[in-house]
């Protein structure tokens, strides 16, 4: 319980560095349109701050019950070997995200060529990126999909059970990102294979990371991604 109530109060702060994320992209005529329909834009905070908050402790409950009987409770120990593969898992990661976003979807999409630093939008990332992400869509969503391939199948030593929830979460995590593109790109061709293809990727390292060295290093493996990514290469190669 006392996890359950971490987690929750976790997921109040992430929603809420979400919510004012979203305050503050939003166009003069959208902000109109929801003052007008919910009297604040200041509700889209709260109403971010509740709904990862519930997400959140739904996934933790979900996984507290189900990693055990799959093998996907390894508790969280200080091991060289995994920190290293969550770095380089998270390197990948943003290389995979940040290179082809300059060689070939800024100019297709125009986007900007110049990348501008903000502390909100990396605790963001960190907090909910990296943490309830990972609660969300490994902790929560991955384990229950391999205990169900794994009543399925009756059999929890099939690798094939753990790629298949590997692969799965890694593509509703891509798709997940599809809302926060439409705002802000619009829902072409381009866009959305761009978004697929920047989430999948890196989804399957998280998973993987989830799998055989657990969720602490999925998060590090995530936050590592995020760190390089915006203190590293989008400063290098957006300059």
């Amino acid at each position: 319980m006392k996890k359950v109530i971490a987690v929750f109060i976790l997921g109040l702060v992430a929603g809420a560095i979400l919510g004012a994320q979203q305050v503050m992209s939003l166009t003069p005529e959208r902000e109109s349109q929801i003052v007008a329909q919910l009297g604040s834009k200041q509700v889209i905070i709260i109403v971010a701050m509740l709904q990862t908050a519930v997400m959140t402790g739904i996934a933790t409950i979900v996984g507290s019950w189900a990693s055990p009987k799959v093998g996907l409770n390894k508790p969280i120990i200080y091991n060289r070997k995994s920190i290293a593969a969550a770095v380089v898992i998270g390197l990948v990661s943003a290389s995979l995200i940040v290179i082809p976003e300059k060689l070939v979807f800024a100019e297709v999409l125009g986007l900007e060529d110049k990348f501008e630093f903000s502390w909100l939008y990396f605790l963001g990332s960190v907090l909910y990126g990296g943490i309830i992400e990972e609660i969300l869509l490994r902790f929560g969503l991955m384990t229950l999909i391999i205990w169900i391939a794994s009543k399925m199948t009756k059999s929890t030593n099939s690798n094939g059970i753990y790629i298949a929830g590997i692969i799965i979460a890694a593509l509703l995590f891509a798709a997940g990102h599809l809302p926060a593109t439409a705002q802000m790109l619009g829902l072409s061709q381009v866009s959305v294979i761009r978004t697929l293809f920047l989430n999948f990727l890196p989804g399957i390292g998280f998973g993987y990371l989830y799998w055989k060295h657990g969720l602490a290093y999925a998060m590090l493996g995530h936050i590592s991604t995020h760190v390089i990514s915006q203190w590293l290469l989008l400063p290098l190669l957006f300059n």
